[in-house]
């Protein structure tokens, strides 16, 4: 029974992802790179997926598996650029603040507990950079978005309900706490939470934007957006991962934006309003304490569920406060991990703690500093009417608000994906392969000679089709 569900899936799934690649252009088929691994990142494992383990090596190594195969995604990426003839420097030149950051981190492998794991670790994280570049020197980079996360939509929302209705022992998992848990395609509720939340961003503007180009014309392309995005709040629902709601409302308001005419003619002055919305928001939380009884109003207590304790236990190890554990290398330390109870799992469920943890204040100094440069980059964006900038602005955005209860930065996650390219959001390659333009027609004119008029008469002017 189970075999036979996800064979009747694939039909429409294979019949969607042709009708969309026929439907798109300015995307090349270079584009398979970044969306395989949008998937495998936004979901679980290759390994997971295939059922099969490594080659007996300890989790600290990983699945050698794993390994190959995103060694094998970075090097195609890699030949995708040179081929494309990428302007190394000028990427270098426009984005030094981010490669300073990993820059940090790579020699932060130095003084972690296993240095060959972590540097490994840290070149599968810079995979990331690549991938976003391949993305940016699409001929159309903004329909190559759309295009990635509109397939993993439709590829993950009906198959994470399949999985919890027909094949629980892949959709459902029991927590440590003994409490159920609603995982879809992914390994636990808030990386589940998390994909739905960012598909249904993208979602929504692709569905906008066909609708101002007037590429919504069949009852296909006018209900299929729609239901999918129906299937993601239902998906939300059953997980309940709250931090992931508020991020996909705060995404979807920020897309809508585009929409109202007032907004979109005042778009340059997103980042004041931002400024002035967040003072308000100071402002009456300490004068009414809006954050106790907003997190309140979302079913949570002041404790995050539990991450406040998780917080408490992490902030008391003795990590060395400048430079940190080395890059990715506190959950693999045994002398760490001795000192934490065994309900913290391997995450510090917080990025700002987790980038603390791996690079000590050096690294926070560094992720600051790109935070509020890559925001003043956007704001100038926005200042152009860009609505592209609008996106971006609007992704910012989200991985702030996730990475307070999730860890996102430099951890391997789709957000951390789309906050790098929020913050590059351009890339000069040399040789691209042009947007494909349909010829239009040449006009049909009657044969024969054209009927002489009598005199006196004015002549008729003949329209060609």
């Amino acid at each position: 029974m189970n075999l036979l569900t996800l064979i009747l899936y694939s039909i429409p799934s294979s019949w969607f992802i042709r009708r969309d690649t026929r439907q798109r252009s300015g995307i090349t088929p270079w584009l398979w790179i970044p969306t395989i691994w949008i998937g495998i990142i936004s979901t679980k494992p290759l390994t997971s997926w295939l059922a099969i383990g490594g080659d007996g090596s300890t989790s600290m190594e990983g699945s050698s598996v794993d390994a190959v195969f995103y060694f094998s995604l970075i090097a195609l990426a890699f030949v995708a650029l040179v081929k494309r003839g990428l302007d190394w420097g000028d990427v270098f030149r426009r984005n030094w603040p981010i490669f300073l950051l990993y820059g940090f981190f790579l020699i932060s492998v130095l003084w972690a507990n296993s240095s060959f794991v972590s540097f490994k670790r840290w070149f599968k994280e810079f995979g990331n950079i690549l991938i976003v570049l391949v993305i940016l020197t699409e001929p159309d980079p903004r329909q190559a978005l759309r295009a990635i996360f509109t397939r993993c939509a439709f590829q993950f929302f009906a198959l994470s309900v399949i999985f919890i209705r027909y094949i629980p022992e892949l959709g459902r998992r029991y927590s440590r706490s003994g409490g159920l848990e609603i995982t879809g395609v992914t390994t636990q509720k808030n990386t589940l939470g998390a994909m739905v939340a960012i598909c249904s961003v993208f979602l929504l503007w692709d569905w906008i934007e066909k609708a101002r180009n007037k590429q919504l014309k069949t009852w296909k392309d006018k209900l299929i957006i729609p239901a999918l995005l129906a299937l993601g709040i239902h998906l939300l629902y059953l997980c309940n991962s709250q931090t992931s709601m508020l991020c996909m409302t705060v995404g979807l308001l920020i897309v809508l934006a585009s929409k109202v005419g007032y907004l979109r003619k005042r778009i340059g002055a997103f980042g004041l309003y931002t400024l002035i919305a967040a003072a308000v928001y100071y402002v009456l939380d300490a004068e009414f304490g809006l954050s106790q009884q907003l997190i309140g109003a979302m079913g949570r207590d002041m404790t995050f569920t539990g991450r406040t304790d998780v917080w408490r236990e992490l902030r008391n190890l003795d990590t060395n406060p400048i430079f940190g554990t080395g890059f990715m290398s506190l959950w693999d330390d045994p002398f760490y991990r001795d000192q934490l109870p065994y309900w913290v799992s391997s995450s510090a469920h917080n990025g700002y703690l987790e980038i603390y943890l791996m690079g000590g204040w050096v690294a926070i100094g560094l992720l600051g500093f790109v935070l509020l440069w890559a925001a003043f980059r956007i704001n100038a964006s926005l200042r152009q009417g860009d609505n592209f900038s609008l996106i971006r602005f609007g992704l910012l955005a989200m991985a702030l608000i996730m990475n307070f209860s999730e860890s996102n930065f430099a951890c391997m996650t789709p957000m951390g994906l789309l906050l790098w390219l929020a913050a590059i959001g351009h890339a000069r390659a040399a040789h691209v392969d042009p947007i494909p333009v349909r010829p239009r027609p040449a006009p049909v004119r009657a044969s024969g000679p054209r009927p002489v008029q009598p005199p006196g008469v004015r002549p008729r002017r003949y329209r060609t089709t």
